[in-house]
């Protein structure tokens, strides 16, 4: 497998959680790191998790939503290290309510936080790496895209957005040498989505197993180490036990 040491790896969504760990599992690798998120104070703590020199990360406030802050991150990337060889999209969020308790407001932050940030990301980021010959965008779905679970309606279409046009770009782009990459954690111990937390709560005190975010970042390191002709278009990661004894 390549090493992804000096590599440039950009985090979206990584001011905490699966984000936060992805940023300091590569950061580990020797990759040099963009980080990004939304709250000043959370992205700072990131960035000192991460124990390296300030000359091997940056941070970028952005909205992923809107393109020019997809672009203000992507230019930060370029500007700084001068290229990126692997971007994630982790940013996302989730409404864990019924369908008739989701409102259209949820619906559409669900949306545009899920989807159209990856849709900004791809018409940002693939010119340049059709022009530098090579990159890779690992997008970060759920295991609810395939398996739509009771309250969690709107995300579960979302993540089953981002693995079909993940996919139908990967088949676009793969003759230019640019890979494409999904991943779909199972339950994850963190505290993500509006609503979730006490869910998570819940799960903690009847024993449910989830993974941590540092095992979904292992994962994510796999795919970003796969040989040069070698990528995993789709795969899940999940607890292998289902609760604990």
């Amino acid at each position: 497998m390549r090493s992804i040491n000096d590599k440039v790896v950009v985090i979206t969504g990584s001011s905490r959680g699966i984000g936060a760990a992805i940023a300091r599992v590569f950061a580990a690798e020797g990759a040099r790191v963009v980080i990004h998120g939304r709250n000043e104070k959370a992205l700072a703590e990131t960035g000192k998790s991460l124990a390296v020199a300030d000359d091997r990360y940056t941070s970028v406030i952005a909205d992923v939503v809107k393109a020019g802050g997809m672009k203000k991150i992507i230019d930060a990337a370029y500007d700084t290290f001068g290229v990126i060889d692997v971007f994630v999209n982790n940013a996302g969020i989730g409404v864990v309510a019924s369908i008739t308790e989701t409102t259209e407001a949820d619906y559409d932050l669900t949306m545009d936080t899920n989807v159209r940030s990856i849709f900004n990301c791809f018409r940002e980021l693939l010119p340049r790496f059709q022009k530098q010959g090579f990159g890779q965008i690992i997008n970060i779905s759920s295991g609810a895209a395939r398996m739509g679970t009771p309250n969690g309606s709107v995300y579960a279409a979302s993540k089953a957005a981002v693995n079909v046009m993940s996919e139908s770009v990967a088949n676009e782009v793969r003759n230019d040498g640019i890979k494409v990459s999904v991943l779909s954690p199972g339950s994850t111990d963190t505290d993500f989505g509006l609503g979730s937390k006490r869910r998570h709560q819940q799960a903690r005190k009847t024993g449910k197993t989830m993974l941590t975010p540092e095992e979904v970042a292992d994962a994510v390191l796999f795919l970003a180490r796969q040989n040069e002709n070698a990528f995993t278009s789709m795969a899940d990661v999940r607890p292998l036990v289902l609760k604990r004894q």
